[in-house]
């Protein structure tokens, strides 16, 4: 599915794979055409709405079309309508489950069971059934936590802290690149693919901060094969990384840990480390957080 209205390659992409009858097309195709009935009913909104003739004109009118078609594809994405469920009922079959597709990429692959690594399975820690994508964030906390901590000891930081980085980074899994073939990149930490990356890689639209403004670009990020790679590969490239060591340094203490990864650049958003923290902070993870070290919201019992 196209992220913007503009990505002809994400639609063309689609059509060759509806072409080849893949199944995963279905799923992206039935949330394109609830995109369009949405800009319909904002259309019809639109026309119906009394016009100000102070402030309506044809640039407000150019820029409000531009607005609307986003708007349609981001809705289509969340799925909050439950139209995507009825185009898919009416085509035969189950349609699509609200916020299985996310408005910034392709959310067309079944959910596939990920299966926990054996040292937690022997355990019986991850006793539920774990499905990807996540239905709601408590499917993401149970799907990633395995990994989460086996990458944590790898560091030194307390597991929480990286779930909830992954959640902020992939919108609860719900905003993870996908592959041309509608299979997921498990790409949870926004890890781009530079020069040095020899693995797979998808190149996707992002925002990005420059100079304290958002600004739209394309770029090519990291593909796993699993969770488990998409953690394991996060937690070498931040204890081999010279620029993290003042993160690994601190890693006992989570608001340290996630302000040196700040400064050491890891990511543009000036607020990056603060909405960590309050994703640390939210119900999701106050559940299993007992013992964990979080100055802004208290200690998590």
């Amino acid at each position: 599915m196209a992220s913007t209205y503009t990505d002809f390659q994400g639609l063309g992409q689609l059509k060759a794979a509806a072409r080849a009858n893949n199944p995963q097309a279905k799923a992206a195709a039935i949330k394109q055409f609830e995109s369009v009935f949405i800009e319909m009913m904002l259309k019809a909104m639109r026309d119906a709405t009394p016009k100000n003739p102070l402030f309506d004109n044809s640039q407000t009118s150019l820029y409000q079309n531009l607005y609307d078609h986003q708007l349609a594809i981001n809705l289509a994405g969340h799925g909050d309508l439950g139209l995507g469920k009825l185009i898919g009922q009416s085509l035969g079959g189950q349609g699509v489950a609200q916020g299985a597709i996310p408005p910034d990429s392709s959310r067309s692959a079944p959910a596939a069971t990920s299966a926990p690594p054996p040292s937690v399975a022997a355990t019986g820690e991850a006793a539920l059934p774990v499905t990807w994508p996540p239905a709601t964030p408590a499917d993401f906390v149970r799907a990633v936590m395995p990994y989460a901590k086996q990458a944590a000891a790898k560091i030194g930081v307390a597991p929480q802290v990286l779930v909830a980085q992954a959640a902020l980074e992939s919108g609860w899994g719900k905003r993870i690149p996908q592959l041309p073939d509608g299979r997921s990149s498990f790409n949870l930490f926004g890890i781009k693919a530079g020069s040095d990356w020899q693995g797979a890689s998808v190149a996707v639209p992002t925002v990005e901060f420059n100079g304290g403004v958002l600004q739209q670009e394309k770029a090519a990020f990291r593909a796993y094969s699993s969770l488990a790679a998409s953690f394991a590969d996060y937690a070498k490239l931040i204890t081999s990384q010279p620029r993290y060591q003042s993160a690994v340094a601190q890693a006992s203490e989570p608001s340290a840990y996630l302000a040196q990864l700040q400064s050491a650049g890891y990511a543009t958003d000036p607020a990056y480390a603060e909405k960590i923290q309050s994703i640390l902070g939210g119900q999701h993870l106050l559940a299993i957080g007992a013992g964990i070290k979080n100055p802004a919201n208290g200690p998590l019992t």
